[in-house]
């Protein structure tokens, strides 16, 4: 038997117990631009978890987590600070994270 058939043998019954693909994560489609220079789009999936707490998913399957704070957000994950880039007056923000940018609707405002 060759090494490969012997390996994948012996990798089939941990294969077989992964499942199937997770599906799309629930929440509200919202605009991002993952990575430097790249353009928005509504690409990203904003999910409120906890109350407070907000996880955006892009589309690659990476996420971020945030929690409401004085009226803004703060990052749970990671050492990158959040940068507010504009906020209109009905709440809506547009901020960025390491050349990442999202835009979040006004607070129940339903896209």
């Amino acid at each position: 038997m060759r090494t490969s058939s012997a390996l994948a043998l012996a990798l089939a019954p941990a294969l077989a117990a992964c499942g199937p693909e997770a599906g799309p994560p629930q929440g509200e489609a919202i605009e991002c631009a993952i990575g430097p220079g790249a353009d928005f789009a509504r690409d990203c999936t904003v999910e409120i978890a906890a109350g407070e707490a907000l996880v955006i998913h892009h589309p690659g399957g990476g996420f971020r987590r945030f929690v409401r704070e004085g009226g803004g957000l703060l990052p749970l994950d990671g050492a990158d600070p959040l940068v507010m880039v504009a906020q209109d007056p009905a709440g809506g923000i547009e901020f960025a994270i390491a050349g990442d940018r999202y835009r979040l609707p006004p607070p129940g405002e339903a896209e």
